[in-house]
């Protein structure tokens, strides 16, 4: 029986980094398209009967960028995640693509693995917890609890108690499941924006307070808005 890939798609205009970003991730057993523009990616989404899961985008591009791309794209397949590959000088431009709805972003040169870690997390939010994830969400030694959050830190599942007290999972990114294991392990801690930023990006320090603001909103709109609480002057607090 033949397993479909996963299908993720790189949106740069640089041949020098769509082609290593191809070969590692169908190395890894992913499916790849590849588009020199947001023009390219946008043209095959209309017309594809297989759209991409994850989509990596390069902000700056001849034709359409990443920005437009983001935009349009998200007014047909909302729920389809994407992840910026950045410059160290495009801060304003990756706090409106988190603004506009992009996921996450990396700051080039980036890590393979750590991109391949960012897709894997965003792939599992069009894919149902397997057999082996609810095992290790039953592994008290992997959970962290809080009220009716649970997170599971082997498997980087979370999981919230819904009106009815079914358990749900909760779409995190790599970014937002590195700050939650923060707050959940240290509650009532107070953790400044520099702090944060360090805990949520380790690869990169050229990280400005917005974007960990915009983090910590999304944050709030999936776990509640009254579990993390702002200290003006400060910055932030897990309520545990």
């Amino acid at each position: 029986m033949n397993v479909e890939k996963p299908k993720i798609a790189i949106v740069d205009d640089e041949k020098n980094v769509r082609l290593p970003l191809r070969k590692f991730l169908e190395s890894e057993g992913f499916e790849v398209a590849e588009f020199s523009d947001g023009k390219e990616a946008l043209d095959d989404l209309t017309k594809s009967k297989n759209p991409p899961a994850v989509y990596i985008l390069d902000i700056m591009m001849p034709v359409m960028d990443g920005i437009m791309f983001l935009q349009k794209y998200k007014a047909i397949f909302p729920e389809v995640p994407a992840i910026f590959l950045t410059s160290r000088d495009e801060e304003f431009d990756k706090i409106l693509g988190l603004e506009l709805g992009a996921d996450d972003y990396l700051t080039k040169p980036f890590s393979m693995k750590e991109l391949l870690a960012r897709v894997k997390v965003l792939l599992r939010r069009y894919q149902k917890v397997s057999k082996e994830d609810e095992k290790l969400m039953e592994d008290d030694k992997n959970l962290l609890r809080s009220e009716n959050l649970v997170l599971n830190t082997k498997s980087c599942v979370a999981k919230a108690k819904n009106a009815a007290g079914d358990s749900e999972e909760i779409p995190l990114t790599v970014t937002e499941f590195r700050l939650l294991e923060n707050f959940m392990k240290n509650p009532d801690e107070v953790f400044t924006r520099e702090q944060l930023i360090e805990i949520a990006y380790p690869e990169d320090i050229y990280l400005n307070d917005r974007a960990i603001d915009c983090h910590i909103k999304r944050l709030r709109k999936k776990i509640g808005t009254e579990r993390i609480e702002t200290v003006y002057g400060l910055g932030y607090k897990f309520l545990g």
